[in-house]
């Protein structure tokens, strides 16, 4: 009995995970996160240029 208990524990917690599934997102941005800032990309210490 204990042995079906969790069985029938295990099925419904994978049915569970299953039916949630991932996250989606609704409201997406034509913006991609990585945009590199004006400040990035240009060396402040004189000499550190590699080219």
């Amino acid at each position: 009995m204990a042995m079906r208990a969790l069985l029938t524990i295990s099925l419904l917690a994978l049915t569970a995970l299953l039916i949630t599934g991932c996250a989606t997102w609704e409201d997406e941005s034509d913006l991609p996160w990585n945009t590199p800032q004006s400040w990035e990309g240009s060396p402040s210490i004189p000499g550190l240029n590699q080219y």
